[in-house]
């Protein structure tokens, strides 16, 4: 384990900086059973911080896998204790922390079609609070931590503990950590993220297009998009940063209007198994054709989760000079992928990313361009070799990522 200090300020930044904790609020802090340690500490910091409730639940994953490999038919239809209590805890208005930390490989060998029936009673269970977190009704942060078997596939040629030890530095570099503020550098650097999203929503692209190695690809935009990122906001005012890391500015593409084909350039980590090697061909929005080298058929099931889950909710812009790719490593983490380069999401949408979305019905959303689905999940596709234009109505293209950087100053 790293020093105590260290430890103690990424704790620090996660419920100050990640959260926004406030005196009176409730937290539920979800953490992998592997870090008592750091999630005790998690615990304390946010009582520090004036929390009145912080509620746990540990994450187990071989247990899950036993609902898969042991569990009877019914158990993959079931919805989760854990389940029922975020929803709860989400209706009471607590804030939400979850340390997204696992085995990659965790699931290998499980029966893919239980764990997607799994995912789609549970995510059908949970929509309110997975829409109230894109509406950013309350605070919600991720983090992540080093667990084994995470470690060892993204430093294989390490021992179990030099791995453990690599991978906690390269998080605390990543999070800013390892600097003499991280609270005050993470304050410059959400300022200028929040700078590029001001820039991008005042710019009013109709249409994104993406140019790159196996991938042609054109997005178009509902009318009154808005780009987020870095820090945001409930309703009521209260500032918060939903991923840590964070280098992304993103927005929601309109569900009908998006047309060509790309290519992933990461592996996607999904619920404790890797596809590797995937490609889309897109038609008026919707996915009409998949492949990948490696798990093809999980693929395949994400995409059959509902009809939303063809669709994309999310296209994010990530520089590859940013804190996260600066590592140059293969993250195998959902949190650190999409922090490491430009990303899209299939399923559902973010409805903070549209012009008075909050007064509409989700009919209303729908109609206007955003996509409905149990499922968000980010595939990483922008490498060095990414290129990414907004084109304005009257046809003008304006670069905003070039060959991986960004293309305009603010």
């Amino acid at each position: 384990m790293p020093a105590e200090e260290m430890l103690k300020k990424y704790a620090e930044v996660a419920v100050s900086v990640g959260l926004g904790v406030e005196k009176g609020d409730r937290v539920l802090l979800l953490s992998p059973i592997q870090l008592p340690e750091f999630t005790r500490m998690l615990v304390e910091t946010a009582y520090e911080a004036g929390a009145v409730s912080v509620d746990l639940l540990w994450k187990d994953q071989a247990a899950e896998k036993a609902r898969f490999t042991h569990g009877s038919a019914a158990a993959s239809d079931a919805v989760s204790g854990t389940s029922h209590f975020r929803l709860l805890a989400y209706e009471m208005g607590a804030s939400y922390l979850n340390v997204f930390a696992e085995d990659p490989a965790g699931m290998a060998g499980a029966d893919t079609s239980k764990i997607r029936r799994f995912q789609k009673a549970n995510g059908e269970y949970l929509e309110p609070e997975m829409a109230g977190r894109g509406a950013l009704e309350v605070p919600w942060c991720i983090i992540s931590a080093p667990v084994p078997g995470w470690n060892n596939t993204v430093f294989p040629d390490s021992d179990p503990e030099a791995a453990t030890e690599r991978m906690w530095e390269a998080i605390f570099r990543s999070c800013r950590i390892d600097r003499d503020d991280p609270v005050g550098a993470w304050r410059d650097h959400l300022s200028e993220l929040n700078r590029r999203k001001k820039h991008l929503s005042e710019r009013a692209f109709s249409l994104l297009r993406y140019e790159g190695p196996g991938t042609d690809l054109v997005l178009g935009l509902p009318d009154g998009a808005k780009w987020e990122g870095g820090g945001v906001s409930t309703p009521e005012g209260r500032p918060f940063v939903p991923n840590l890391p964070t280098e992304e500015v993103f927005t929601s593409p309109h569900r009908e209007k998006g047309n060509g084909h790309i290519a992933a350039t990461k592996p996607l980590s999904y619920f404790g198994d890797l596809i590797e090697g995937f490609t889309f061909e897109v038609s008026d929005g919707r996915v009409v054709s998949s492949s990948a080298n490696k798990n093809a058929e999980l693929l395949e099931q994400i995409l059959a989760t509902d009809d939303g889950a063809v669709r994309f909710g999310e296209a994010a812009m990530v520089p590859q000079s940013g804190a996260v790719a600066a590592e140059k490593l293969v993250w195998n983490n959902a949190l650190y992928d999409e922090n490491d380069a430009c990303h899209i999401a299939l399923g559902q949408s973010y409805s903070s990313c549209l012009e008075g979305a909050s007064s509409m019905t989700k009919e209303e959303q729908s109609e206007a361009g955003l996509n409905q689905s149990t499922v968000h999940v980010d595939f990483v596709v922008g490498s060095p070799e990414l290129s990414v234009f907004g084109v304005l109505d009257d046809g003008q293209e304006e670069p905003i990522i070039s060959k991986g950087e960004w293309a305009f100053e603010v």
